[in-house]
């Protein structure tokens, strides 16, 4: 016999069908890119004999293509439909992956071009995938289960994204053993092959995402020519604008955890790779628990309370990577930044796409990505060569200190931004 929960403890039964195959194909894609892929990708070129300089370059182009990619993407998803440009941006993720992996086959005096050229298709595609994602559920979710929604989404990509790092801590290691058995070599787990293969790997799980996305019913609203698409007035310019400072400022602090803690752990704490893995992973379980109570903290306190606490969270999490060169302060730092990370995004989702009417919400989600580009192409860039010169701990130091700038941002936005004051929140949700 089958046991029905109440849709209170089962979110997803309350969701439409393409809102739930949305949700799972974001969950699917985060296990090989933000899982396997993000674990492994900095480590691999480490192994191939570059430094913090050229892996901050390799970020930093990235970073810039989803920067310049932002608005772009959600004008292709309001041209073709955001289920196409979802689709296309998912084949696109993985053959970029699929490339970097094949690095080592690269003629030498093209290798060095090699993995910044990758970065580019993957985070082409990436950009047309979850710029996307935001305005499709928003169009299939009510303001009912929206909140829900967007946190049952942020679940499914925490979930992704932790099997994805513990699958990725140890690929290296199974794949050396495996391709030594049958090869009858020693392959040592430590070298750049091994960590190809599972980039490998983390492409085809990536594949797994696209099967959802061809179930979704609807094409997802594209653009009409004969005018009857959504009606929109004149773009939110001052509130976009505001945004996007405060998400810069924010992604910009979060950048130097997510680029370099990794690397950081690798070459100054010379951690093994799955024990990097776990630390990883320890806090993305928090931040999964953390983003099933979201619809909660957002109906008691409002997205705005939220955002800010999540950003003031950074701050802390961020100090102690900077402070403590231990692998257990690491891992609390880790913890913390990952929860916040969890909480804010989908927060911001909902925050941005509920101030912006339906036919500017791809275009203003298109600015807050680029927005997040060009902090990460900021910390990338000038991390790489900060680190080499003055260490790790005062980048992290430096993400701290714009992250409490990002915050006063904010503090001052959501005393503006309409329906985020203290007398906006309904009276049952605080009582």
């Amino acid at each position: 016999m089958r046991v029905r929960l109440p849709s209170r403890l089962n979110p997803a039964r309350a969701l439409s069908h393409d809102a739930r195959q949305i949700v799972l194909a974001q969950g699917l894609i985060s296990l090989g890119y933000m899982g396997v892929s993000m674990l492994l990708r900095g480590l691999f070129i480490l192994r191939l004999g570059y430094g913090t300089v050229y892996l901050g370059t390799y970020y930093a182009t990235g970073a810039l293509v989803f920067m310049a990619m932002g608005v772009p993407s959600g004008t292709l998803g309001q041209r073709w439909g955001t289920r196409k440009a979802m689709l296309a941006g998912g084949w696109l993720v993985c053959t970029g992956l699929l490339l970097l992996s094949a690095t080592l086959y690269v003629p030498d005096p093209l290798r060095s071009l090699w993995p910044p050229l990758t970065q580019v298709v993957t985070v082409v595609g990436w950009s047309m995938f979850s710029v996307n994602c935001v305005p499709a559920l928003m169009l299939v979710t009510s303001d009912q289960d929206r909140s829900s929604a967007y946190s049952l989404a942020g679940v499914f990509r925490g979930v992704g994204t932790l099997v994805g790092t513990l699958v990725g801590g140890v690929l290296p290691i199974v794949s050396a053993g495996l391709v030594g058995a049958v090869s009858r070599t020693q392959v040592d787990p430590q070298s750049a092959p091994p960590y190809a293969w599972g980039l490998l790997i983390g492409a085809a799980l990536g594949l797994a995402a696209l099967v959802p996305l061809t179930r979704v019913r609807g094409g997802l609203r594209p653009a009409k020519r004969d005018g009857s698409g959504p009606k929109r007035g004149a773009f939110p310019t001052a509130l976009v604008a505001g945004l996007v400072g405060y998400v810069f400022l924010r992604h910009l602090g979060w950048a130097t955890s997510q680029a370099y803690s990794g690397p950081y752990m690798d070459t100054d704490l010379r951690l093994p790779t799955p024990t990097i893995g776990l630390l990883t992973s320890i806090g993305q379980v928090a931040a999964i628990g953390a983003t099933l109570v979201l619809p909660r903290l957002a109906d008691r306190w409002g997205h705005g309370r939220v955002l800010l606490a999540a950003t003031i969270t950074q701050i802390a999490s961020l100090a102690l990577l900077a402070s403590f060169p231990h692998w257990a302060t690491v891992g609390l730092g880790l913890l913390g930044i990952q929860v916040s990370a969890a909480v804010w995004l989908p927060e911001l989702q909902v925050f941005q796409m509920e101030l912006v009417e339906e036919g500017w919400r791809g275009p203003a989600y298109g600015a807050m990505a680029m927005a997040m580009g060009s902090g990460f192409a900021v910390t990338s860039y000038l991390g790489g060569q900060l680190i080499a010169a003055r260490g790790y701990d005062t980048v992290f130091a430096l993400g701290a200190a714009v992250t409490v700038a990002a915050t006063v941002l904010m503090a001052a936005f959501i005393r503006r931004a309409p329906g985020q004051n203290a007398e906006s929140v309904p009276q049952q949700a605080r009582s």
